[in-house]
């Protein structure tokens, strides 16, 4: 399959878009926007018999906050085959066969929204995180209530900068945000502020900055009601900002029935309300990432200022050859390091291995179900001790 990979050129546009369109049932009416966000170098491709695009990869480039650091994402986006050559490996291949390229970039892990678990599995790839759509009824948000006042507001276009400024420094203090780009904003809060609906608290201590926010727009409801409200993003570090801006999502339920909203398995929300609705969950998915190059991965990533110690592993990378061996990574101050050499006390298949960077599980937990291996249980508690499981929360569908 290697010989038959290569990265695209302009020349394969249009064969990228179909691939994408038959393999995602987009309609044509997207094809432009979907285009401006593509570059075609990025893109790795397995080349038909007749010369299309049989089969690609796209990777778009990301920073995702780990340990209060920007760690460099390649987020795989998207990869699709052409319904007559599936089943013959082209997905695997376009998906393996970017790890050499996203390794010298830099891009020390890889993420994605999987189509199939077992798929991104087979090439090393792991869960860290969920990804639930929700449905509240709105007036169970609309009781929520702050202990001190918060003044909220209603936002306008001059606020836009000030929203931006405010999702970046929350990053550090959330595990799995993303950087976003000046493209994400346009599309997720548009310039001119059309179809959104904005509400802001000022930051009492620094003018000209918010301590918080939220962003919504209005979706169809079931008659006899007007519309449903579909929230964008809701964030503030204050307990009370938060509770406020939460309030006012939920103020329109005598002509919204309800608020729907995306987050991760164990929502913030759930925390706030009143009453548990059994009904809630719409969908849910959950997002995988893979550590591309291991050493620089545990460099990049912040750990916690009290860890410190040290644990033997032998990582198994069947599609990185250059992660594969014997590490001895040792965390204090903040810090890791992964340097060659040690017993390999801790079997660590790769997959297992990035959903514990990640968060998502602790070490003995994987050893228990068979992602990681280890007759030493000790040194699977230290890796507990090193990194102590906190999901991280991705928002940002890519």
């Amino acid at each position: 399959m290697t010989e038959m990979l290569r990265f695209g050129t302009d020349a394969d546009l249009d064969g990228l878009w179909e691939v994408f369109k038959l393999g995602f049932g987009a309609p044509d009416n997207r094809r432009e926007a979907w285009l401006d966000g593509v570059d075609p170098a990025r893109a790795l491709i397995v080349e038909g018999p007749r010369g299309e695009v049989a089969a690609a990869s796209h990777i778009r480039r990301f920073d995702q906050w780990f340990g209060g650091r920007a760690v460099p994402l390649a987020g795989y986006s998207p990869v699709a085959v052409l319904p007559e050559f599936r089943g013959q490996g082209m997905a695997k291949a376009v998906v393996a066969g970017q790890y050499a390229d996203l390794r010298d970039r830099g891009e020390v892990v890889s993420g994605l929204f999987p189509a199939s678990l077992a798929l991104y599995r087979s090439v090393g790839f792991e869960l860290a995180g969920s990804y639930v759509a929700r449905r509240f009824p709105a007036a169970e948000i609309g009781r929520i209530r702050p202990s001190r006042g918060a003044e909220v507001r209603r936002g306008t276009v001059d606020d836009i900068a000030a929203v931006h400024r405010c999702h970046e420094q929350a990053g550090p203090r959330r595990d799995g945000q993303l950087r976003r780009d000046g493209g994400w904003w346009a599309r997720s809060l548009p310039l001119d502020l059309a179809d959104r609906i904005l509400y802001v608290v000022d930051d009492v201590h620094r003018p000209g900055e918010l301590a918080g926010y939220a962003i919504y727009r209005h979706g169809p409801g079931p008659r006899p009601y007007d519309y449903s409200v579909i929230v964008h993003e809701v964030l503030a570090e204050d307990p009370d900002v938060l509770r406020a801006l939460w309030r006012v999502v939920g103020s329109s339920s005598s002509q919204a029935p309800w608020v729907e909203l995306v987050g991760p398995a164990e929502d913030d929300l759930l925390l706030l309300l009143a009453n548990a609705d059994p009904v809630a969950v719409r969908n849910e998915i959950r997002w995988m990432l893979r550590l591309v190059d291991a050493r620089g991965a545990m460099e990049a990533r912040g750990w916690p200022a009290t860890a410190r110690g040290s644990v033997d592993l032998e990582v198994i990378d069947a599609h990185a050859a250059w992660n594969t061996g014997r590490w001895v990574l040792e965390v204090a101050d903040g810090s890791a390091t992964l340097t060659p050499g040690g017993s390999g006390t801790v079997q660590a298949p790769i997959g297992g291995l990035s959903s514990w960077w990640a968060g998502y599980a602790p070490a003995t937990r994987l050893a228990r179900l068979g992602l990681l291996h280890s007759a030493d249980r000790s040194a699977l508690e230290r890796m507990d001790h090193l990194l102590p499981a906190v999901p991280p929360v991705l928002p940002d569908f890519y």
